[in-house]
């Protein structure tokens, strides 16, 4: 450190030392031992403590920064050291160039800590991923005030004036959509995520949570696709507000908190997995940044559209979809809507931002692509020709003549990841049914789906709900469809 450069106290390292209630020298001792693990035998003192606290040494050697960093269980950048900056003299122009840089070609060793700390963030995400159901019936009783009446312990919470007082006629709804938007105050890079962002060097954690999932755990499908944020809903002249967001923003916060709830509501040892019994925000520092889960301004909030499938008729039933862990993002594990897919266009191009943005057209291209197995609409292609490619077109006039009626139940959210539901019904005929899905596939890119349907009536849905294995999404989509069967099937 330079004589001339004022002293600035790394605040940091104290509040760290002080929380774990630790005097300097106990710090010092603590180090030292650590460092005899790795066969080093530094002088660590109480005087070498002073002196990076009150900043007469801003940037200690790299071997102190790894210890500091593994006993406190955080990157070497978040203890509040300052990289010096480096001053280049002026160089001799006369002087010769130096050599090329060239690449070692023998791979160093992976650093202990690093990848403990990455194999404890794969455990939690590989229990979350079992878990997710359970996870989200216990995060439910953060938000007790928001708990929909008839779907308590099932993982649902919802704002009163979010969900109609009856299905509303798709062609009741007016969309808007805005091109520029206010960002959200919450994006996922804030300190309060840190402790779900695992390390990627010794000395930073990963930036985002899906750069992580992306090199320590990715699934089959993962793109960042552009997608439609919901800003704003308004039941009483039916109205839903959009903007646009990527697919990553959302897995930046959802599965952020996801991910912070399991890991301080699961206990992992010796690869048995319980949850805990009671759930508690006191830890949840990235939860508690988010506060208001309703607030569309202060999140991004992916819409998502799940659609209750009822082929009508004298004996009507529905269709549920098996998600796989390993194929999708989010939601895996369990019993989900089918069709459910992410409301966003079929591509970038703005013709197709424009003609996709419709629930109607999200939804048959989901039909499309679960139940008849057509390649996923990845966002790459050219516009869709609705009006000349099969089903589209068949749909459209069953649409048309009343065989297909659709209706949006209301939107809710998964007290786990805090993702939404805009979720939707849609009431087939059964000829028009059994002609548009007479070649229906048993399995898909997501996962499985039940070769039979499930009669839609009070007992199955019933034992439906008690077999723990329902999303949070087709929970509510099944309770508030069989609330209002009248309005659905007249």
């Amino acid at each position: 450190m330079s004589p001339d450069e004022p002293r600035i106290p790394n605040t940091v390292l104290i509040a760290l030392r002080e929380r774990g209630g630790l005097s300097q020298q106990d710090l010092a001792d603590e180090l030292t031992n650590l460092a005899t693990r790795y066969g080093k035998h530094p002088q660590i003192t109480r005087k070498t403590i002073g002196r990076w606290e009150r900043g007469e040494v801003v940037w200690p050697q790299p071997f102190y920064r790894r210890l500091l960093a593994e006993f406190f269980g955080c990157a070497g950048d978040e203890l509040g050291f300052r990289r010096p900056r480096t001053v280049r003299p002026e160089q001799d122009q006369t002087e010769p160039l130096p050599a090329p840089l060239t690449f070692a070609t023998v791979p160093t060793t992976a650093d202990p800590h690093l990848e403990r700390d990455q194999d404890e963030w794969r455990q939690v995400r590989s229990a979350l991923g079992k878990h997710r159901r359970d996870l989200a019936v216990l995060a439910e009783s953060l938000y007790r005030d928001h708990r929909v009446p008839g779907l308590k312990n099932t993982g649902v919470i919802s704002a009163p004036n979010w969900i109609p007082a009856e299905p509303v006629p798709l062609d009741e709804i007016t969309l808007t959509l805005d091109s520029v938007v206010a960002e959200p105050t919450v994006t996922g890079e804030e300190p309060e995520s840190a402790p779900v962002r695992p390390l990627a060097t010794i000395d930073a954690r990963y930036r985002r949570y899906h750069d992580a999932i992306r090199d320590l755990a990715a699934p089959r499908l993962f793109e960042n696709r552009l997608c439609f944020r919901l800003l704003g809903l308004d039941w009483t002249q039916p109205s839903l507000h959009f903007g646009q967001m990527g697919f990553f923003d959302a897995v930046d916060t959802n599965e952020a908190l996801a991910h912070e709830f399991a890991a301080h509501h699961l206990a992992i040892d010796n690869d048995r997995e319980t949850v805990m019994p009671r759930a508690s925000m006191r830890r949840l520092t990235f939860r508690k940044l988010i506060s208001d889960p309703f607030n569309l301004g202060r999140r991004p909030l992916m819409g998502a559209i799940g659609t209750l499938t009822i082929r009508g008729g004298d004996s009507p039933s529905v269709v549920l979809h098996q998600r796989d862990s390993a194929s999708v993002a989010g939601g895996g594990g369990m019993a989900h809507l089918l069709p459910a897919g992410i409301f966003q266009p079929s591509s970038v191009i703005p013709a197709a931002v424009a003609a996709d943005f419709s629930i109607w057209r999200n939804i048959q291209r989901e039909y499309a692509e679960e139940l008849l197995g057509h390649d996923e609409y990845d966002g790459s292609g050219k516009p869709i020709r609705y009006d000349k490619l099969e089903p589209f077109t068949t749909m459209d006039k069953a649409l048309r003549d009343g065989h297909i009626r659709v209706f949006c139940l209301g939107v809710t959210l998964d007290a786990l990841t805090l993702a939404g539901d805009i979720l939707t019904a849609a009431v087939i005929a059964p000829d028009t049914y059994d002609e548009l899905f007479a070649n229906a596939v048993e399995t898909n890119s997501e996962g499985t789906m039940p070769a039979r349907a499930f009669p839609f009536e009070e007992n199955t849905l019933t034992w439906l709900r008690e077999s723990k294995r329902l999303s949070p999404g087709a929970a509510a989509a099944l309770h508030l469809a069989w609330s209002n069967r009248k309005v659905l099937l007249a």
